[in-house]
């Protein structure tokens, strides 16, 4: 398996969402296909570390899902080692959408390199993140919120320092 969903399930994704472009005139089936693939490994590799349980095929399986021992936090329940959730799905579609649109917009290149972390105008005064301590790539990324929000009842809170908050 290289990429999670379906060309079916994404259009039927897209279409019930208003979003023609999935499948505007023109988008072949190799193109939608790569787009599944560079979004699961977009959603692998800025959220795999946040996935509960572990791989069932261990580490020579190349997506992050089925896994075991993986718990849907919102419902509270056990996922099947078989299963990948349909949010997994969702954000897959979303993702391959923005893939489409814009090949490699998931996965920029980017070189860190100075960041200004503070800058005073009067008496000039700058001071700079360098690679070492400033922000990572990861940080660096496009965040989609649809994306975050598919995935939000999967993800646990212990993976890559991220912060859950609560509005009231």
């Amino acid at each position: 398996m290289e990429h999670y969903g379906t060309i079916e399930g994404a259009l039927a994704y897209h279409q019930a969402r208003g979003d023609v472009t999935w499948n505007a005139d023109g988008v072949t089936e190799d193109q939608q296909t790569a787009a599944l693939i560079r979004a699961s490994n977009a959603i692998d590799g800025l959220y795999g570390d946040q996935f509960p349980g572990k791989k069932t095929g261990g580490r020579n399986q190349t997506l992050a899902w089925p896994r075991t021992g993986a718990r849907d936090h919102c419902a509270d329940e056990a996922i099947p080692d078989t299963e990948i959730p349909l949010g997994v799905e969702y954000a897959t579609y979303t993702a391959a959408l923005q893939e489409l649109i814009q090949p490699g917009s998931l996965a920029p290149i980017v070189t860190p390199g100075r960041v200004t972390k503070r800058e005073k105008v009067d008496s000039i005064e700058r001071e700079f993140f360098g690679p070492e301590s400033g922000p990572g790539a990861n940080s660096m990324r496009p965040v989609l919120s649809a994306v975050e929000d598919a995935l939000r009842c999967l993800l646990s809170a212990s993976g890559g320092g991220q912060v859950f908050l609560l509005r009231y």
